[in-house]
Parts: C-alpha cells; structure tokens; sequence
C-alpha cells in the first residue's frame, strides 16, 4: 500500500469542473494482481451546485493538483455511495491518479519492494535457502 494521498484535486463531472478536497488510498488485491484506489471526495455537492449533486454510477475524472511527487494525474473514477456527512465515496477505474505502489506483475522474479524484508513466500524461501 502507497501513502495515499491526501488534498485537493480538481473535479470533473458532466462538464462541471470543481475543486473540493480529497482523501484518496490505494491497495494491492491479491486475486487480480493489480493495485485498487478509493476515495472520498468532501463537499462534492455544495461545490457542484445543491440541486445537482452526482449520484451513485456518476463517472467523474480526478486531478490532483500537487503530489510533491511527481507530475500532476488524471484518473477516472465512479461515485458508489454518498457517506452520513454528504461525502461522496469513489472507486477508481483506471490508474490512480498518484503514484501507487508496484503491482504484481511489475515486479521481475525475486524483486520485492524493499529487500531488506524478510522473505514472505515459498519461492523467496526457497532462493534465500541456495
């Protein structure tokens, strides 16, 4: 799991753009070998307009404005449920628009994040025993 991130970001949605601020975190899943990202997006509604606030379904591209990372990115994501304090939960469909951790498939046979970590799978063992 990356650091997530944590800002503001630039909305867009049914040709609406808005500012509002963000809590954004990642995970690696397993099953698919690829990293998954959600979100919460604060005060979506007010910003946008009250009459027309996104329902659930409502597809909506994210930019984050400044990682401190690297280069500012687009994502495309889904509204899947508004929370009891009016904020709009997202899940991600493309890429997460932060740098996320690598998935599965990005790391080459014997790579781990970090190395100095103990091995954590049968083949990694089984290296580390030659």
């Amino acid at each position: 799991m990356s650091e997530g991130y944590r800002g503001r970001a630039e909305i867009l949605v049914d040709g609406r753009q808005v500012v509002v601020d963000v809590q954004l975190a990642d995970w690696f899943d397993p099953i698919s070998g690829r990293h998954r990202w959600r979100g919460r997006l604060r005060d979506l509604a007010a910003a946008l307009a009250p009459d027309a606030p996104p329902s659930t379904g409502t597809e909506l591209t994210v930019t984050v404005l400044d990682t401190g990372r690297a280069a500012t990115a687009t994502a495309t994501a889904r509204v899947t449920d508004i929370d009891l304090w009016g904020s709009h939960m997202i899940d991600g469909i493309s890429a997460a628009p932060y740098p996320a951790g690598p998935d599965e498939l990005d790391l080459l046979d014997g790579d781990r994040p970090d190395p100095d970590l103990p091995a954590t799978d049968t083949a990694d063992i089984r290296r580390e025993q030659r």
